[in-house]
């Protein structure tokens, strides 16, 4: 059952949603490579699954052709369903199987990584990757840096950091060097020449006297991190870092894969692409966009993201990436790919847009192709801003939660209600405060989670088990409720365990 779609009206009434003008050219426009600046609310992901029902329903493409790639498995399942819904609610594709041993197609949704890992999979063996690599859990990857740094001969007299922080050390510089495609021994020549430098200068502060610091141990850990690497490849192990950065070297020196791949993709969609790294853009250019063995492809590639929203630097992301799009995926003729907008927010009132947009001017202002953000028409006076100054954090929690409170009380639902913290720590006093004024409430992310006293008490008893050195973690429980070991006896207990380790 195939639905044919002739014009944008038509899918409005199809999908049952008005899209704005704004919208409608983001979801109609040609196949070619083009970026859409969607700022936040605008409606990305019901933009993005309702151009795969315009290329599907007007018969451009088929639905097993359209490849879509976002960060999280949390993300793609939902991109995933909405594609899905949008495709069976327009008519274009048949909710029911007729011939269960030839269903019909239906895009590939996927994220990031596990695109990366398929592709190893598929084409690894094109540079000498065997197909038996394993992906490694994030607790194999602390249980193999573990070993390595306990096995490495040393010394290493500027690592004098504890043992847990130097396996996150390891593993946080391993992941760096493959997110950015830098070889150990370009960072190994950065860091001798930086030492060399630094040598005979004047360092007036003790901030500017940290860096050779810093480089010399980074210089030691750089040889822990070829040590790691050797330990996965002797074991034929990847981890994530791996998987991209060897699919980015196979993307730019292998043309044959891409040809492929933008034979069985017509149309590729990059959700969140702000948070992509260096590698993953490599990876994904040399594929679909600019590859360095030949001319631009203008392949059909669609990346939606706001440079706004980039959260992810800390870990290899490069917002950069966006706004250069342009560039890396042009025109068949080398003109750089269009750019469109989504500036209308449908999820928040006028009032709350206004105060967001005059605090995000100097953020827009370095960006290309960023507009301030408009409420929907007839929201422009919705909503309403209040701003607290208090004299303590206490006052300010206890102002908080009174608010929340009120606003239950007065018929809000909880789950209308959401609190921003700038950091975790301030979770459990909130959670607290709001639990002593009956307000039902879920904390949100693992972080949060941890900081709730009964999560953490059970936090420490693992530590305990796992390392009875985790002194942290002991006195904790030591203190907490179920012991209640005062400040005297534990005063009597740590110099009676310096007795025992002394003897």
């Amino acid at each position: 059952m195939t639905s044919r779609i002739t014009d944008p009206e038509q899918l409005k009434q199809l999908l049952g949603i008005p899209f704005t003008p704004e919208q409608t050219a983001c979801i109609t426009a040609p196949l070619a490579p083009h970026v859409v600046v969607a700022g936040a609310g605008s409606g990305k992901t019901t933009v993005m699954a309702a151009r795969v029902v315009w290329l599907v329903g007007t018969g451009q493409v088929a639905p097993e052709q359209v490849l879509g790639l976002t960060f999280t498995n949390k993300a793609a399942g939902e991109l995933a369903e909405r594609v899905r819904t949008a495709l069976v609610r327009a008519g274009v594709t048949d909710p029911d199987v007729i011939d269960p041993d030839e269903p019909p197609g239906e895009p590939r949704i996927s994220t990031y990584h596990a695109f990366a890992g398929q592709l190893l999979t598929d084409h690894g063996l094109r540079i000498g990757l065997e197909p038996t690599s394993r992906l490694l859990a994030d607790a194999t990857r602390y249980q193999l840096a573990a070993r390595v740094l306990r096995e490495a001969p040393g010394p290493y007299p500027a690592l004098t950091r504890s043992f847990p922080t130097l396996v996150t050390d390891l593993l946080a510089l391993d992941a760096e060097l493959a997110e950015h495609l830098v070889p150990p021994e370009t960072l190994r020549a950065y860091d001798s020449e930086l030492l060399t430098a630094l040598d005979g200068a004047r360092l007036s502060n003790a901030e500017l006297r940290k860096i050779p610091e810093a480089a010399a141990a980074r210089r030691e850990l750089l040889d822990l991190v070829v040590r790691y690497r050797a330990a996965k490849r002797s074991r034929d192990l990847l981890d994530f870092g791996d998987q991209i950065a060897r699919s980015a070297e196979l993307a730019t020196t292998r043309p044959e894969v891409g040809e492929i791949l933008r034979q069985e993709f017509r149309v590729v969609l990059l959700d969140e692409y702000q948070d992509t790294s260096v590698a993953q853009r490599l990876l994904l250019s040399g594929l679909f966009g600019r590859s360095a063995a030949g001319p631009p492809t203008g392949h059909a590639v669609t990346a939606v993201g706001d440079p706004c929203q980039a959260i992810y630097g800390w870990r290899g992301a490069s917002v950069a990436n966006l706004d250069d799009f342009p560039e890396h995926f042009p025109h068949a003729d080398g003109s750089p790919a269009d750019r469109y907008s989504l500036s209308e927010n449908r999820r928040s009132g006028g009032r709350l847009l206004d105060l967001a947009n005059r605090l995000a001017t100097p953020l827009r202002a370095m960006h290309a192709g960023v507009e301030a953000l408009r409420p929907a028409p007839g929201a422009e006076q919705d909503g309403s801003v209040r701003i607290a100054l208090l004299p303590t954090h206490a006052e300010e929690i206890d102002w908080l939660a009174d608010s929340l409170a009120h606003l239950v009380r007065t018929g809000r639902e909880p789950g209308e209600i959401a609190v921003l913290c700038r950091t975790a720590t301030d979770f459990p006093a909130i959670h607290a405060a709001l639990v002593a004024r009956d307000v039902p409430v879920e904390v949100v992310g693992l972080s949060g989670l941890l900081h709730l006293p009964e999560i953490a008490d059970l936090v420490a008893v693992c530590e305990v088990l796992q390392d009875p050195g985790a002194n942290a973690a002991l006195v904790r429980l030591l203190t907490g409720p179920r012991w209640r070991i005062g400040p005297r006896d534990l005063a009597l207990l740590g110099r009676r365990a310096r007795l025992l380790v002394h003897r």
